[in-house]
């Protein structure tokens, strides 16, 4: 009887501190000033300023780019390793890129009807979602920022004056990251579903059914139909660093020091 109750304790203690797993260094690279992000196939981009260089998930450099046109890239969205988005927000501008990071096209909101988009996603279904902070509602548009579909507005779901930092196409939902209110749910025709509270104070990964983001120290990881929430043990860091996953690597920034994981 007492060995089961010490097995139970244990089992108990587990479950309090999160999941935990099995790391393996395999990679490291040191980055300058910036930040990053990455591929469903682990690759990843650094990027400050005008400049973006892709790593292999291994760390190995592979291509670089730059440019001086559009003032500071605000993100990058890479959930299409084959059609890079990179959004530059103070000019209402993106740039698509090759896998070879060679540039492909320009998109210039200025020259549409929606001149103050800053919200940008590649859609799984072609095209880009928008945050259209006029109308304030999300908006999916075509290549050539024809709209194609509008979800709903935002004053349906609160009267609260909401201010979104990140716009996310998962394939199976559309995730939209309030930081001081929520995280909106929205289905692929941008109808409103839920939202899923407290909010990430952190970047959001958003991929089929599961929102994920670091908290605290730990990875947070939250269903969106049954708001089931988990916690796992990453790799010994701080706070203020910076993680993601893909897969089967964790990607855990410390200051300028990129590490890569495998579990």
């Amino acid at each position: 009887m007492i060995k089961k109750i010490l097995a139970l304790f244990c089992l108990l203690i587990c479950f309090s501190c999160g999941y935990s797993q099995d790391y393996k260094l395999v990679g490291e690279v040191i980055l300058p000033e910036g930040h990053f992000t990455t591929d469903p196939i682990g690759n990843i981009y650094w990027y400050n300023r005008g400049d973006v260089t892709k790593y292999s998930p291994l760390g190995v450099e592979l291509n670089r780019f730059s440019t001086r046109d559009f003032g500071e890239i605000s993100h990058i969205d890479a959930t299409n390793p084959l059609k890079i988005l990179v959004v530059f927000q103070e000019f209402s501008k993106a740039l698509i890129l090759d896998a070879s990071l060679g540039r492909n096209s320009i998109i210039d909101f200025t020259s549409s009807n929606m001149p103050f988009v800053k919200l940008i996603c590649i859609s799984r279904e072609n095209g880009f979602w928008i945050f259209d902070p006029v109308d304030k509602r999300i908006k999916r548009v075509s290549d050539q920022l024809d709209v194609v579909g509008e979800g709903t507005p935002l004053r349906q779901i609160t009267e609260d004056p909401l201010e979104p930092n990140q716009l996310i196409d998962s394939g199976n939902w559309l995730i939209m990251n309030v930081p001081d209110y929520g995280i909106l749910v929205f289905d692929r025709f941008g109808t409103y579903f839920k939202t899923i509270r407290p909010p990430s104070t952190t970047l959001v990964q958003a991929n089929g059914d599961d929102i994920l983001f670091k908290e605290d120290t730990q990875m947070t990881q939250i269903a969106v139909k049954s708001t089931i929430l988990k916690h796992f043990i990453i790799p010994e860091n701080m706070p203020e660093d910076e993680c993601r996953v893909e897969g089967s690597r964790i990607f855990l920034r410390k200051n300028n020091d990129l590490k890569i994981y495998s579990y």
